[in-house]
Protein backbone atom coordinates (compact mmCIF):
# COMPACT_ATOMS: atom_id res chain seq x y z
CA UNK A 1 0.00 0.00 0.00
CA UNK A 2 1.39 3.72 -0.29
CA UNK A 3 1.88 6.04 2.65
CA UNK A 4 0.20 8.72 2.44
CA UNK A 5 0.73 12.30 4.29
CA UNK A 6 -0.68 11.70 7.54
CA UNK A 7 1.38 8.51 8.00
CA UNK A 8 -0.92 6.10 7.55
CA UNK A 9 -1.51 3.79 4.57
CA UNK A 10 -4.04 3.64 2.20
CA UNK A 11 -6.73 0.98 2.24
CA UNK A 12 -6.27 -1.44 -1.11
CA UNK A 13 -10.20 -0.68 -2.25
CA UNK A 14 -9.00 3.46 -2.32
CA UNK A 15 -5.90 2.47 -4.75
CA UNK A 16 -7.94 0.26 -7.15
CA UNK A 17 -9.51 3.63 -7.62
CA UNK A 18 -6.58 5.39 -9.46
CA UNK A 19 -6.17 5.18 -12.45
CA UNK A 20 -2.77 4.16 -14.48
CA UNK A 21 -0.19 7.00 -14.05
CA UNK A 22 -2.43 8.88 -11.58
CA UNK A 23 -0.26 10.62 -9.09
CA UNK A 24 -1.95 11.63 -5.22
CA UNK A 25 -0.71 15.70 -4.59
CA UNK A 26 -2.63 16.09 -1.17
CA UNK A 27 -3.95 13.26 0.69
CA UNK A 28 -6.12 14.32 4.29
CA UNK A 29 -7.89 12.42 6.52
CA UNK A 30 -9.96 12.62 9.62
CA UNK A 31 -7.35 11.03 11.31
CA UNK A 32 -8.47 13.22 14.88
CA UNK A 33 -11.83 12.38 15.06
CA UNK A 34 -11.11 9.22 16.70
CA UNK A 35 -13.76 5.92 17.08
CA UNK A 36 -15.09 7.43 14.14
CA UNK A 37 -15.14 5.99 10.53
CA UNK A 38 -12.55 6.79 7.81
CA UNK A 39 -12.51 10.07 5.95
CA UNK A 40 -10.10 10.80 3.12
CA UNK A 41 -10.12 13.66 0.98
CA UNK A 42 -7.58 13.14 -2.33
CA UNK A 43 -6.33 15.66 -5.12
CA UNK A 44 -4.63 13.90 -7.36
CA UNK A 45 -2.81 15.50 -10.81
CA UNK A 46 -6.52 14.45 -12.40
CA UNK A 47 -9.26 14.20 -10.45
CA UNK A 48 -10.52 15.52 -6.75
CA UNK A 49 -11.63 12.16 -4.71
CA UNK A 50 -13.64 12.21 -1.56
CA UNK A 51 -13.76 8.59 0.58
CA UNK A 52 -15.93 7.51 3.55
CA UNK A 53 -16.12 4.13 4.87
CA UNK A 54 -18.72 2.35 5.60
CA UNK A 55 -20.58 -0.04 8.14
CA UNK A 56 -18.95 -2.77 5.99
CA UNK A 57 -15.50 -1.74 6.10
CA UNK A 58 -15.30 -0.79 2.68
CA UNK A 59 -15.44 2.83 1.14
CA UNK A 60 -18.12 5.22 -0.82
CA UNK A 61 -16.17 7.55 -2.99
CA UNK A 62 -16.83 10.94 -5.20
CA UNK A 63 -14.94 11.51 -7.89
CA UNK A 64 -14.91 14.47 -9.11
CA UNK A 65 -13.36 15.13 -12.70
CA UNK A 66 -11.54 18.72 -13.17
CA UNK A 67 -14.06 19.52 -15.79
CA UNK A 68 -17.03 18.96 -13.90
CA UNK A 69 -15.97 20.94 -10.95
CA UNK A 70 -17.82 24.52 -11.03
CA UNK A 71 -16.59 26.11 -7.95
CA UNK A 72 -14.94 25.37 -4.55
CA UNK A 73 -15.53 27.30 -1.77
CA UNK A 74 -13.76 27.14 1.67
CA UNK A 75 -15.04 28.88 4.75
CA UNK A 76 -12.57 29.59 8.10
CA UNK A 77 -14.05 28.49 11.55
CA UNK A 78 -13.03 28.68 14.82
CA UNK A 79 -11.71 24.91 14.84
CA UNK A 80 -12.39 23.27 11.91
CA UNK A 81 -13.47 24.79 8.05
CA UNK A 82 -16.72 24.21 5.56
CA UNK A 83 -15.35 23.14 1.90
CA UNK A 84 -18.16 22.91 -0.40
CA UNK A 85 -17.35 21.49 -3.81
CA UNK A 86 -20.36 22.35 -6.70
CA UNK A 87 -20.32 20.33 -9.87
CA UNK A 88 -21.62 21.60 -13.20
CA UNK A 89 -25.05 20.28 -12.80
CA UNK A 90 -25.35 21.48 -9.32
CA UNK A 91 -24.06 18.40 -7.36
CA UNK A 92 -22.72 19.46 -3.79
CA UNK A 93 -20.45 17.61 -1.47
CA UNK A 94 -20.01 19.38 2.09
CA UNK A 95 -16.39 18.60 3.71
CA UNK A 96 -16.95 19.73 7.48
CA UNK A 97 -13.50 17.97 9.33
CA UNK A 98 -10.62 19.76 7.78
CA UNK A 99 -9.05 22.29 10.05
CA UNK A 100 -8.29 25.37 8.27
CA UNK A 101 -4.96 24.58 7.01
CA UNK A 102 -5.73 21.43 6.18
CA UNK A 103 -8.34 23.18 3.57
CA UNK A 104 -6.39 25.67 2.26
CA UNK A 105 -3.86 22.97 1.47
CA UNK A 106 -6.24 21.50 -0.84
CA UNK A 107 -7.83 24.25 -2.31
CA UNK A 108 -4.36 25.47 -3.20
CA UNK A 109 -3.61 22.29 -4.76
CA UNK A 110 -6.89 21.79 -6.46
CA UNK A 111 -5.98 24.85 -8.17
CA UNK A 112 -2.24 24.07 -9.55
CA UNK A 113 -3.43 20.65 -10.65
CA UNK A 114 -6.20 22.34 -12.60
CA UNK A 115 -4.17 24.86 -14.37
CA UNK A 116 -1.73 21.90 -15.05
CA UNK A 117 -4.03 20.09 -16.44
CA UNK A 118 -6.65 22.62 -18.25
CA UNK A 119 -7.12 24.87 -21.22
CA UNK A 120 -8.02 27.74 -19.36
CA UNK A 121 -6.55 29.42 -15.78
CA UNK A 122 -8.92 28.93 -12.26
CA UNK A 123 -9.22 31.88 -10.55
CA UNK A 124 -9.19 32.01 -7.17
CA UNK A 125 -11.18 34.84 -5.18
CA UNK A 126 -10.08 35.40 -1.44
CA UNK A 127 -12.09 37.68 1.10
CA UNK A 128 -11.70 38.78 4.56
CA UNK A 129 -14.11 39.76 7.27
CA UNK A 130 -13.95 40.28 10.75
CA UNK A 131 -17.28 38.62 11.62
CA UNK A 132 -16.83 36.06 9.47
CA UNK A 133 -13.29 35.23 9.11
CA UNK A 134 -12.04 34.41 5.53
CA UNK A 135 -13.59 33.26 2.32
CA UNK A 136 -11.62 31.56 -0.70
CA UNK A 137 -13.80 30.89 -3.73
CA UNK A 138 -12.19 28.69 -6.64
CA UNK A 139 -13.81 28.63 -10.02
CA UNK A 140 -13.60 26.93 -13.11
CA UNK A 141 -13.94 28.86 -16.11
CA UNK A 142 -16.83 28.62 -18.58
CA UNK A 143 -14.31 27.44 -21.51
CA UNK A 144 -12.43 24.94 -19.20
CA UNK A 145 -10.90 21.66 -20.38
CA UNK A 146 -8.85 19.13 -19.73
CA UNK A 147 -6.07 18.21 -21.57
CA UNK A 148 -5.33 14.27 -23.10
CA UNK A 149 -4.04 12.97 -19.85
CA UNK A 150 -0.55 11.10 -19.73
CA UNK A 151 0.11 7.92 -18.37
CA UNK A 152 1.93 4.64 -18.49
CA UNK A 153 -1.11 2.52 -19.82
CA UNK A 154 -0.30 2.47 -23.97
CA UNK A 155 -1.08 5.03 -25.85
CA UNK A 156 -4.86 4.98 -27.50
CA UNK A 157 -4.67 5.25 -31.59
CA UNK A 158 -4.74 8.54 -33.00
CA UNK A 159 -8.75 7.96 -33.81
CA UNK A 160 -9.85 7.28 -30.44
CA UNK A 161 -7.48 10.22 -28.42
CA UNK A 162 -10.50 12.41 -27.11
CA UNK A 163 -9.97 15.90 -28.76
CA UNK A 164 -10.11 19.23 -27.16
CA UNK A 165 -12.52 21.22 -28.92
CA UNK A 166 -14.57 24.65 -29.03
CA UNK A 167 -17.84 24.66 -27.27
CA UNK A 168 -19.40 25.44 -30.86
CA UNK A 169 -17.75 22.35 -32.60
CA UNK A 170 -18.06 19.73 -29.63
CA UNK A 171 -21.42 18.10 -30.46
CA UNK A 172 -20.43 17.79 -34.29
CA UNK A 173 -17.08 16.35 -33.75
CA UNK A 174 -18.92 14.07 -30.64
CA UNK A 175 -21.28 12.50 -33.05
CA UNK A 176 -18.53 12.25 -36.00
CA UNK A 177 -16.05 9.97 -33.70
CA UNK A 178 -18.15 7.72 -31.89
CA UNK A 179 -21.00 7.15 -34.63
CA UNK A 180 -17.94 6.49 -37.39
CA UNK A 181 -15.25 5.56 -35.55
CA UNK A 182 -16.80 3.53 -32.19
CA UNK A 183 -20.07 3.20 -32.87
CA UNK A 184 -19.81 1.55 -36.59
CA UNK A 185 -16.98 -0.58 -35.43
CA UNK A 186 -18.95 -1.96 -32.49
CA UNK A 187 -21.64 -3.32 -34.94
CA UNK A 188 -19.47 -4.55 -37.36
CA UNK A 189 -17.76 -6.44 -34.40
CA UNK A 190 -14.46 -5.54 -35.23
CA UNK A 191 -12.71 -4.72 -31.84
CA UNK A 192 -10.35 -6.35 -30.25
CA UNK A 193 -10.06 -6.09 -26.05
CA UNK A 194 -7.32 -3.41 -26.09
CA UNK A 195 -9.77 -1.41 -28.94
CA UNK A 196 -12.22 -1.54 -26.37
CA UNK A 197 -10.35 -0.36 -23.40
CA UNK A 198 -9.09 2.35 -25.72
CA UNK A 199 -12.82 3.73 -26.70
CA UNK A 200 -14.04 3.50 -23.22
CA UNK A 201 -11.31 5.57 -22.11
CA UNK A 202 -11.79 8.02 -24.79
CA UNK A 203 -15.78 8.24 -23.85
CA UNK A 204 -15.20 8.70 -20.25
CA UNK A 205 -12.95 12.15 -21.38
CA UNK A 206 -15.67 13.25 -23.29
CA UNK A 207 -18.03 12.89 -20.91
CA UNK A 208 -15.43 14.54 -17.99
CA UNK A 209 -15.27 17.33 -20.46
CA UNK A 210 -18.82 17.82 -20.47
CA UNK A 211 -18.51 17.15 -24.23
CA UNK A 212 -21.29 14.45 -23.99
CA UNK A 213 -24.55 14.06 -21.17
CA UNK A 214 -24.68 11.70 -19.12
CA UNK A 215 -27.49 9.77 -21.68
CA UNK A 216 -25.24 9.77 -23.91
CA UNK A 217 -22.24 8.54 -22.29
CA UNK A 218 -24.44 5.63 -20.85
CA UNK A 219 -25.78 4.84 -24.82
CA UNK A 220 -22.08 4.57 -26.13
CA UNK A 221 -20.47 2.96 -23.16
CA UNK A 222 -23.00 -0.08 -23.35
CA UNK A 223 -22.14 -2.04 -26.07
CA UNK A 224 -18.38 -1.28 -25.30
CA UNK A 225 -18.83 -3.16 -21.92
CA UNK A 226 -20.86 -6.05 -23.27
CA UNK A 227 -17.85 -6.29 -25.38
CA UNK A 228 -15.17 -6.98 -22.93
CA UNK A 229 -14.35 -10.32 -21.52
CA UNK A 230 -15.10 -10.26 -18.00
Amino acid sequence: MAENEAGGSMPEDILNTFYSGENPLCVLQNLQESGKQRKIIVVTDQRLMYFEENATGLYDDTLFAFARIDTVVYHEGKKVSELKITETDGVMLKVGWLTNEEAQRVILTLQSAMNDLGTAAVSLDRKKSVFSGEEWTLKKPVDYLTKTVKNEAASMKQSYIAPILPKDACEEKEQELFEEEICGAVAADEMDQQTVIECLKALRILYDNCILTEEQYRKYRLPLLEKLDI
